[in-house]
C-alpha cells in the first residue's frame, strides 16, 4: 500500500485534505454568487479557470484514494490551465481568443494547436508586468515552473519520478508539499476569479485568504 494511506483524523495527510477542503469551500464561499466578466476575452479566462480547479479538485480526491502517482500528474495539469487563464486575461490577442472560443471543430483543434507553450506564455505575462500583469502572480508561476517542472514531466510522461516512486513508496512530506502546492495554485486561481468579477466585495476579503490558510500553503516567496 501507499505510504500515504490514512484511517484517522491525526494522520497528517488527512488533516491536510481536510483544509484543503475548507480552502475550497471557502472560495466557493466568495465566488458562486459572482457575476464575471462576460466579454469573450473573460469568458474564456474563466472557463481556462474552472478547468484549473477541477485538476484539483481531482487532485485531492486521488490523493485521498492513496492515489499520489496519478495526483501529481494532475498538477501539471492545473498549473498549465492557470497559466493559460492569466495568459488569456493579459496578453492573448484577439485571434487567439477567437481560436479558443470557436465551437469544437477539426478546423478549430487544429488552430489551436498554434497558440504559445506554457514557458511563453509564462514570458509574454512577464513583459506585461508593470503595465496590467500583476507582478507577484508571474513571479509565482515562473517560481512554480522552474522548481517542478522537471518532474512534473517526470510523472506526466512516464520517467523516473513515477517509477521510484511506485518502487519505493510514496513519502507522507512529500504528499503534503503537493497539496500545499496545489492549493497554491488554486489560490491564485481564484484571486484571478476574483479579479474576473471587478467587485472590490469579492476581491479583497479574497486577498486575505491565503494568510488564513497559511498552514496549507507554500510559503510566500519575497518581492
Amino acid at each position: 500500500m501507499p505510504e500515504t494511506e490514512h484511517t484517522d483524523s491525526d494522520d497528517p495527510l488527512e488533516h491536510m485534505l481536510q483544509r484543503s477542503e475548507a480552502l475550497h469551500e471557502r472560495f466557493n464561499e466568495l465566488l458562486d454568487e459572482a457575476e464575471f466578466d462576460g466579454s469573450p476575452r473573460g469568458e474564456a479566462a474563466l472557463g481556462m479557470c474552472l478547468v484549473a480547479m477541477e485538476h484539483a479538485t481531482a487532485l485531492h480526491a486521488l490523493m485521498a484514494l492513496g492515489m499520489p502517482t496519478s495526483a501529481v500528474s494532475l498538477m501539471r495539469l492545473q498549473f498549465e490551465a492557470l497559466t493559460r487563464a492569466m495568459w488569456l486575461i493579459y496578453v492573448a490577442p484577439e485571434t487567439a481568443i477567437e481560436k479558443l472560443s470557436a465551437p469544437l471543430t477539426l478546423e478549430a483543434e487544429q488552430a489551436a494547436k498554434n497558440l504559445p507553450s506554457a514557458k511563453d506564455m509564462i514570458d509574454q505575462i512577464g513583459k506585461r508586468v508593470g503595465q496590467d500583469a500583476p507582478a507577484a502572480a508571474h513571479q509565482m508561476l515562473v517560481h512554480f515552473k522552474d522548481i517542478s517542472w522537471n518532474a512534473m514531466n517526470s510523472f506526466v510522461h512516464g520517467g523516473i519520478h513515477p517509477l521510484r516512486r511506485n518502487a519505493d513508496g510514496f513519502p507522507v512530506h512529500l504528499a503534503l508539499q503537493v497539496l500545499r502546492n496545489s492549493n497554491g495554485l488554486s489560490t491564485m486561481t481564484a484571486m484571478t476569479m476574483a479579479i474576473l468579477t471587478g467587485d472590490e466585495a469579492i476581491t479583497k476579503p479574497m486577498s486575505k485568504v491565503q494568510p488564513a490558510f497559511a498552514d496549507c500553503l507554500p510559503d510566500l516567496l519575497k518581492p
